[in-house]
């Protein structure tokens, strides 16, 4: 095992000291959200996950937040353009009728899917999209996720991560860690665009605080499968039903303190606890489910 893939297990766990969201939580805050506030943004963004992941860099990056029709269509998009020039937007909108890889990662939010998904990795020269947008922009690779805004049911925040024609550092690279690590930025720039205030933010950064890469997903899955069962739950995981409901107590009695919660000592509290201030992971989805594919 390489010395950055030991690195890359501990990414996660850096990313959710409390110091590193208090440094993203007083970026956000403090940046201005002007244009050049937001490639600023964009730019810190770059520079945070690159250093949390060594060995995995990416030369561009657009942050959408997207609008579509019943249909599918954009209606409306914002577009923050990091290394690009302004003309690309332009370009997508003239070519987003080619783009499917978009709508497939709208169709499974909190899922980071790249071109693979779509079309063999021998055949992307011949994507209609890739050679009539793509390669304008020297974008060989794109690893995208998004996340439906709260509250809405057909506005989507997207980071599409773009690499050039020389990198290869995420042919290997695991997607779930770009997942997690999007998340908490995702929870910014939502607040930057007015969706959450300030106490918000900075409570659901409070909640992330201290977790590990494991048990965030333990709880990702948890507030995400309220439909199954714990033992269903755990095996869709990977591990017992017993180390989840172990985890899940250990988060719970930790929210406990952070948020000075007043509990009855005779009495366990209810994991249930969880649901009510752990419900933003509701963004992420389950990422242990099939694919949502959508037809051609």
């Amino acid at each position: 095992m390489s010395r950055a893939t030991l690195q890359h297990k501990r990414a996660i766990k850096k990313l959710l000291a409390p110091e590193s969201l208090e440094e993203i939580f007083q970026e956000a805050k403090v940046t201005p959200v002007t244009q050049a506030g937001n490639v600023a943004f964009s730019a810190f963004q770059n520079r945070v996950i690159e250093d949390i992941f060594p060995g995995f860099t990416y030369e561009f990056c657009t942050i959408s937040q997207t609008k579509l029709s019943e249909n599918g269509d954009i209606i409306d998009i914002a577009t923050v353009l990091w290394n690009l020039p302004d003309d690309c937007l332009k370009s997508y909108l003239e070519n987003a009728h080619l783009d499917t890889l978009s709508p497939l990662v709208y169709a499974n939010p909190g899922r980071a899917l790249n071109y693979t998904h779509i079309v063999r990795a021998e055949r992307l020269v011949e994507y209609p999209f890739f050679v009539n947008h793509c390669l304008k922009f020297g974008i060989h690779q794109a690893m995208s996720v998004g996340f439906l805004n709260p509250g809405h049911e057909s506005t989507f925040l997207s980071f599409d991560y773009l690499g050039d024609e020389n990198n290869v550092d995420w042919v290997s690279f695991d997607h779930i860690k770009i997942e997690l690590a999007s998340f908490p930025f995702a929870l910014a720039w939502l607040y930057r665009s007015g969706v959450f205030d300030e106490l918000r933010l900075k409570k659901m950064f409070l909640l992330l605080s201290g977790l590990t890469e494991s048990r965030l997903l333990n709880l990702r899955k948890y507030i995400n499968s309220p439909l199954q069962s714990f033992d269903q739950q755990a095996s869709d995981l990977g591990i017992t039903a017993s180390t989840l409901k172990e985890d899940l107590a250990t988060i719970r009695d930790k929210t406990i303190i952070k948020l000075g919660l007043k509990t009855d000592p005779n009495r366990n509290t209810p994991t249930r606890l969880l649901d009510q201030h752990y419900s933003f992971l509701s963004l992420f989805g389950d990422h242990t489910a099939e694919l949502v594919e959508i037809s051609s």
